[in-house]
């Protein structure tokens, strides 16, 4: 085989020859081209990804952390969740960020369904873990996104001691 090619290459003529080299320089330029660029570009998602995942890991951590650490419900924060009617509680913590219950019912002693159909989620999460850190318990959550960016959300709460 390479008998044949060693032939054929000495049948050119020098012009044919260096055609012939050109072109060969041309297709391996393209050959690696098709070849480099999507390797690139694929190298250059994994690094972004990678990126991404570094951030949630340490935001899942952080969580994680604020989590194992509950602090156990002082006096004063059982004293005025106590003496106040859950729902009445519930509406007041929520009307002092900014949220609206578009459904709050006393479930029993200490219990209570709420909704809300529209709030941002950051809001809405930070609100729920202010109530966990004074003492309540989530028994059942359903966030729902939006069209518009924000998401409704309907939840069960109780007192911890309920």
């Amino acid at each position: 085989m390479s008998e044949r090619i060693a032939s054929w290459w000495q049948g050119l003529s020098r012009r044919e020859r260096w055609l012939v080299g050109v072109a060969a320089v041309l297709v391996l330029g393209v050959l690696i081209w098709l070849l480099g660029r999507p390797a690139y570009a694929a190298f250059g998602n994994l690094e972004a990804d990678h990126r991404a995942a570094i951030e949630r890991q340490g935001r899942i951590a952080a969580k994680v952390q604020l989590l194992t650490q509950r602090p156990a419900a002082t006096p004063a924060v059982a004293a005025a969740t106590d003496g106040v009617a859950i729902d009445q509680f519930l509406t007041q913590s929520a009307g002092e960020i900014g949220l609206t219950l578009d459904r709050n019912e006393a479930r029993g002693q200490g219990q209570a369904t709420i909704a809300i159909a529209t709030a941002k989620a950051t809001v809405l999460t930070d609100w729920l873990a202010s109530l966990e850190g004074q003492g309540f318990v989530v028994d059942q959550l359903t966030i729902t996104p939006a069209a518009d960016g924000t998401v409704g959300m309907t939840a069960e709460l109780r007192r911890g001691g309920a």
